[in-house]
């Protein structure tokens, strides 16, 4: 299994593949030898449950705090007919997810770190979780623009965020190809706020060096945002988007 240098591959049942990080291992160890995905365990031992596509626990261990998400198929057509299921072709989606993470966070990218995975294997498809560091204090960015109630100087500073964020990215030779509000998370710090990028394994990574035009990917974002739009009734303001556009096209300039 070809993994980043701080994660290593563990044994699992016949059906199950697996690699941990040093912090993880005891736990993964145990959860798979006790014949147990990890998604149900944590389900299980979880003190919160975050809601997503599909719920995801989060889990407070001596090693640190995570989040153990369980791959599921988004869409109108492939998500009812295949629910959490994915063909066995090429690299499995969190190895892939584990592999680009590790270059984001390289390149300085802000993801969170990817602390263990597993994939569980059929004869033609495949089932797979994630564990990945749980970062406190954070939104995605659909909760902080149509969920929440904040200012207009907060809003203005998320959006600010989130465009340097995609100029960042783009400068960085890396194209999210899924990016939508729900993989935009948003944690706030003593010194501001800190956008991160979620659900990499569809991201197209080039060589160091290379920079990517950022306005596809603002184009989705826009695509996206204007679906939870809908969704809420809560329209962003022009000079919000405006934000967002200059900035992710500006970066550092911003």
């Amino acid at each position: 299994m070809n993994l980043p240098p701080e994660l290593h591959a563990v044994r699992g049942t016949s059906s199950a593949r697996a690699f941990t990080s040093q912090e993880a291992e005891a736990w993964v160890r145990s959860v798979l030898g006790d014949g147990e995905r990890l998604h149900e365990a944590a389900s299980r031992q979880a003190d919160a449950i975050l809601q997503g596509r599909a719920p995801v626990p989060v889990l407070t261990t001596p090693q640190g705090r995570w989040a153990i998400r369980h791959y599921q198929r988004g869409g109108m057509v492939a998500g009812p007919l295949l629910g959490d299921r994915y063909l066995r072709l090429g690299l499995p989606r969190p190895v892939r997810e584990a592999l680009v993470s590790h270059e984001l966070r390289q390149r300085g990218v802000p993801t969170p770190r990817v602390m263990a995975g597993a994939v569980y294997q059929g004869r033609v498809f495949y089932r797979a979780d994630l564990v990945t560091e749980f970062v406190p204090d954070a939104a995605d960015l659909t909760c902080l623009l149509f969920e929440e109630e904040r200012s207009g100087p907060e809003r203005a500073e998320v959006m600010e965020g989130v465009g340097r964020l995609l100029a960042f990215t783009a400068a960085a030779g890396v194209e999210h190809l899924d990016l939508n509000a729900k993989n935009v998370l948003v944690a706030r710090r003593s010194t501001g706020i800190r956008p991160l990028l979620l659900d990499l394994d569809r991201c197209r990574v080039l060589p160091p060096g290379t920079r990517v035009d950022p306005r596809a990917m603002l184009k989705r974002l826009y695509r996206s945002l204007r679906k939870y739009e809908t969704a809420s009734g809560r329209l962003l303001g022009a000079g919000e988007w405006s934000i967002l556009s200059r900035c992710a096209n500006a970066g550092d300039t911003c």
